[in-house]
């Protein structure tokens, strides 16, 4: 039997995609040289998140928050990011590949956050400088990373490059309202003006996009058979699991270990979660399997959005449609790429539409 040699694969999702199904049938906990990071699956920056939405700081432009805020959120990350260094090289020093999972936004700069939430009123946002720093001198001999103007993430060019991604999508109208639905109930104020306005700066596939760019134009292809990164489609995961059994061979783990049933979780299961856990993992917690009502299929923009204006009032349905009808390009340019089983992706085809 050939050593195990050791890797990296970073999914990268937006909320409701379905990331948690993805991460159940893949049997992570049981899959041999593989680390899966805690319970989460991931979500490395969740600290920083919960930081800035205590700090009432997503409702600010950067360049209005404080100095003390600035440092505070500057070490969360910086914090977060020592910690998964440890995470990793614990991984490493055992011979263990590493599958971790990650919301894009989490992942993008506050400032640029800020500047696609607020505009360009404020001014000069292009401060503090957000990248983590104390990057151990693996990464291409370099003791503090670089990073190029492409790369919207608090992350150096140096980490990007160490890892093998995979972009999970799912269709813009399942996966916003899922995602605004879950946002009112858990952090709703009861003012329709300020509830509208949530999730503004993750329903859009924009971070996405430019992520999978970035990586397209490094050409991070870690094989003669299969170039990185990849794209899988939520609708895919849920019709095809044959699929996932490939994908999972794809990282050198055990196809056989992949499940499409598991036992709903326990009433004492639930008890020891918290709320929000048992919100985003619902339909998981309480299925058996698949659930096929969540595949998006053919999906009627306009029927649905009169389904939004009843559930949440004309002004959200509108604004819902709107965000959807934006990200759809960048939904149907991602889809189009999507991984398929013996699929070979010739790289040099999609440049030009990169470009």
């Amino acid at each position: 039997m050939q050593p195990h040699t050791p890797r990296r694969f970073y999914l990268i999702t937006y909320p409701r995609t379905g990331s948690n199904l993805l991460v159940r049938m893949l049997g992570l906990a049981n899959q041999p040289h593989m680390r899966a990071g805690d319970d989460r699956g991931g979500y490395i920056f969740l600290p920083v998140v919960k930081l800035i939405t205590d700090l009432g700081l997503r409702k600010k432009e950067v360049t209005d928050w404080t100095e003390e805020e600035i440092m505070q959120v500057r070490c969360s990350y910086q914090e977060c990011f020592a910690e998964f260094q440890e995470y990793l090289d614990k991984a490493s020093a055992d011979g263990c590949s590493v599958f971790i999972k990650e919301h894009v936004h989490f992942l993008i700069d506050p400032t640029t956050l800020s500047l696609f939430t607020f505009g360009n009123s404020a001014g000069d946002t292009t401060r503090p400088s957000w990248m983590v720093q104390y990057l151990p001198e693996s990464y291409e001999g370099k003791a503090s990373g670089t990073r190029s103007p492409l790369n919207e993430t608090v992350l150096s060019d140096e980490f990007l490059r160490s890892w093998q991604p995979t972009f999970l999508i799912r269709h813009p109208a399942l996966a916003f309202p899922s995602l605004y639905r879950a946002l009112l109930e858990l952090e709703g104020t009861g003012n329709p003006h300020e509830d509208e306005q949530l999730g503004q700066h993750c329903m859009t596939l924009r971070w996405t996009r430019n992520l999978y760019g970035w990586y397209m134009r490094e050409g991070n292809c870690v094989d003669d058979r299969t170039a990185w990164p990849i794209v899988l489609d939520a609708d895919d995961i849920m019709t095809d699991p044959g699929l996932v059994s490939d994908y999972c061979q794809l990282l050198g783990m055990d196809p056989s270990r992949v499940s499409c049933s598991w036992m709903p979780a326990s009433k004492e299961q639930r008890s020891h979660m918290n709320m929000f856990t048992k919100r985003y993992l619902s339909t998981l917690l309480s299925s058996g399997g698949i659930v096929t009502d969540k595949i998006a299929g053919r999906v009627n923009i306009e029927m649905e959005a009169e389904k939004w204006c009843e559930e949440f009032g004309e002004r959200v349905g509108r604004r819902l449609e709107r965000l959807v009808r934006e990200a759809m390009p960048d939904y149907e340019f991602l889809k189009a790429r999507r991984w398929k089983a013996g699929r070979h992706v010739q790289r040099d085809a999609l440049m030009p539409a990169l470009i």
